[in-house]
């Protein structure tokens, strides 16, 4: 792993783009003072486009300046940030708020000292880590333009892992060479927000500070991601939900491991929707993909990291992790608010216990921090998460809650894995097309959602559905 430290959050490029770019404030050492008449407050993201065999990918980010148009570059990054990003397969996760001056901006440069891909050559169930040491700049064009007004703005940076990496003729990766794009979106009206237009969605992190309402000021508190960047603030009011040992907000302590859901105000601040604890003191979190099981019911799983936080004794993303799951709670998704309603009227009953938690299924398992992590844990919850996987369309079906068959491509990591060459996907009336107006036979197709298992076969919902 890298010589970084607490660095975490597999998948998202941890730009801590929250570098002070107050008026008349150009950034960080090296960089101009650039006159500005107005400052908005700009959410930096980050997702990916996944190759099919590669299960983490991971790259240390020391540098990162905007170019404005006719203007001098404004350093908005200057420390070391490690982000891993096959976990957010084609989404895009938050990491920092900036005040980022009104202007127009032509690119971006990235300067990357390393990165890190476990993959599964082919025809291979056990993956391979490779290391490489990088130190250059990836010069990002935004083509056409990036405009950031007086408004909240989102600016989304993609990495193309599949473009990224090249391969052998035996799947084995030889050479990496970092590719970003990158847009830009107004934050979208409450309600309609998705990740790209302001939605904040499994933040993780430790409450880092809590402060009670004062007068017109709002109950909030600070988050320090688990990305290792620098820490968030979110508000709440009368309708944040608080779960699993909270039940409102004077039970947040600081310390406490936790997950939150969020959204943007009209004045670019991020207020709480859903607020998780996810240990009271000493946790640790970790998710990725199960690469092997032991026991029926399930008793142990190897766990491939793709996302860690709270108190690994190292760091762990892209390493295989022994988890015992013998004393664990399975938390069932239909517990869950978001992703109930996305299971409503299938034609069967969706379950995740011990006896239905399965190879290639993405997970993410919690317990107590014993200081010696470094290969195995005993976890005391074990839940479901959403994942990715691509292939091309079989027949598919008509109206609401239909399915299709995903014929998945020949180096997909999970038909390695797992076996199974093709699996049922249901479109539900709460899938998110995107990119593309209807699923047609014989098109490429990445579906986003939960992969279930009924000891049997597998099942796949989809919440979102696009083009690769």
């Amino acid at each position: 792993m890298f010589d970084i430290g607490n660095l975490r959050r597999f998948a998202t490029l941890g730009l801590a783009f929250a570098a002070c770019l107050a008026t008349g404030c150009g950034g960080g050492a090296g960089s101009s003072a650039v006159m500005r008449t107005s400052v908005a407050k700009t959410q930096i993201k980050i997702g990916d486009a996944p190759a099919d065999s590669v299960l983490a990918f991971a790259l240390t980010v020391t540098r990162v300046d905007l170019m404005q148009q006719g203007g001098t570059p404004v350093n908005v990054l200057n420390t070391s940030e490690e982000v891993e990003l096959t976990h957010l397969s084609g989404t895009v996760e938050s990491l920092a708020v900036a005040n980022v001056g009104a202007g127009t901006y032509t690119g971006a440069a990235i300067t990357v000292s390393n990165v890190e891909v476990s993959y599964l050559p082919s025809g291979s169930t056990s993956p391979v880590e490779k290391k490489f040491a990088l130190n250059t700049t990836i010069n990002v064009a935004f083509n056409p333009a990036i405009t950031i007004s007086n408004q909240p703005t989102v600016l989304n940076f993609d990495l193309n892992v599949a473009q990224s990496l090249t391969f052998d003729a035996a799947g084995n990766v030889t050479a990496v060479n970092p590719v970003f794009t990158a847009s830009t979106a107004m934050v979208a009206a409450q309600g309609e927000q998705e990740e790209e237009t302001g939605k904040v969605e499994d933040m993780v992190g430790v409450v880092s500070m809590v402060t009670p309402a004062s007068g017109n000021t709002p109950a909030s508190f600070a988050l320090t991601p688990d990305s290792g960047g620098t820490d968030q603030t979110f508000t709440v009011d009368a309708n944040t939900k608080f779960e699993d040992g909270l039940t409102q907000f004077s039970d947040l302590k600081t310390g406490m491991l936790v997950k939150v859901d969020a959204t943007t105000q009209t004045d670019g601040s991020l207020l709480a929707t859903d607020v998780e604890m996810k240990e009271a003191t000493n946790g640790l979190e970790a998710d990725g993909v199960i690469t092997a099981t032991t026991g029926n019911p399930v008793t142990s799983l190897t766990l491939l990291v793709q996302d860690e936080a709270g108190n690994m004794a190292t760091n762990m993303v892209g390493t295989p992790l022994t988890v015992d799951v013998s004393n664990a709670a399975f938390k069932s998704p239909l517990n869950d608010a978001d992703l109930s309603s996305l299971l409503q009227g299938l034609p069967f009953t969706p379950k995740f216990d011990n006896t239905t938690v399965a190879t290639g299924q993405r997970v993410e398992v919690n317990g107590a921090a014993d200081g010696q992590t470094t290969a195995s844990f005993s976890a005391n919850k074990v839940t479901l998460r959403q994942q990715a996987l691509t292939g091309t369309v079989g027949a598919p079906g008509t109206g609401s809650n239909a399915s299709f068959s995903l014929l998945l491509d020949a180096d997909s990591a999970f038909a390695n894995l797992t076996k199974v060459s093709s699996l049922n996907v249901y479109e539900v009336s709460k899938t998110q097309l995107k990119d593309i107006s209807s699923v047609t036979q014989g098109t490429k197709v990445r579906v986003r959602g939960l992969l279930l298992f009924d000891g049997t076969t597998y099942q796949f919902v989809a919440a979102r559905i696009t083009q690769p």
